[in-house]
């Protein structure tokens, strides 16, 4: 770590000099003003340079449009609110891998993506969650009333007990299909 970097002041050191500044009411030296913008921008976005710039008018809400070089360097002069815009540095890209026996038509062992419609990066898709298995409920504990059900309905008439039988058994099975599948 060079000299310099480590006596520049932090961007919370600046913004307390800033509010001390403001709380005193006193005129700020241009000086002063200058190291704050260079410790600020420094500090916040390094080397980075605006990719763009855009404008409107002051107090406004109309959309930003993007401002020429004029536009910038009298801002004040034409009463324009003025914004830069920066870039982040990009995410490094991740390389697909292929099966070594793909002649240009084979998938991404990753993505799953075909050869020649795949993006420049591989984006493989998250793990699917099975929400099941994190239900506040068992769906097991339905199965005794269901059956209780079935044994009663016996005091239907016998299209109701006919009617009645069927959806017990046709939950009870749904619910032990589901059990099974949501067991790790």
């Amino acid at each position: 770590m060079s000299q310099a970097t480590a006596k520049a002041p932090t961007v919370a050191a600046t913004l307390r000099a800033m509010r001390r500044a403001g709380a005193a009411g006193e005129p700020v030296p241009a000086a002063t003003v200058a190291e704050w913008n260079s410790a600020l921008m420094g500090r916040l976005y390094g080397m980075q340079k605006a990719v763009r710039y855009e404008c409107r008018p002051l107090h406004t809400t109309e959309p930003w449009l993007e401002a020429q070089e004029g536009d910038v360097l009298h801002a004040r002069k034409r009463g324009l609110e003025v914004r830069a815009l920066y870039l982040h540095p990009p995410v490094p890209k991740e390389q697909h891998r292929w099966p070594p026996d793909s002649n240009g038509d084979g998938h991404c062992l990753d993505c799953g993506e075909t050869e020649w419609l795949a993006e420049p990066d591989c984006r493989p898709h998250p793990p699917l969650r099975d929400h099941r298995s994190s239900m506040p409920i068992r769906l097991s504990w339905f199965i005794e009333p269901l059956e209780t059900l079935q044994y009663l309905s016996k005091h239907l008439n016998p299209l109701a007990r006919t009617k009645c039988r069927n959806e017990t058994i046709y939950l009870i099975d749904r619910i032990k299909d589901h059990e099974k599948g949501s067991q790790p």
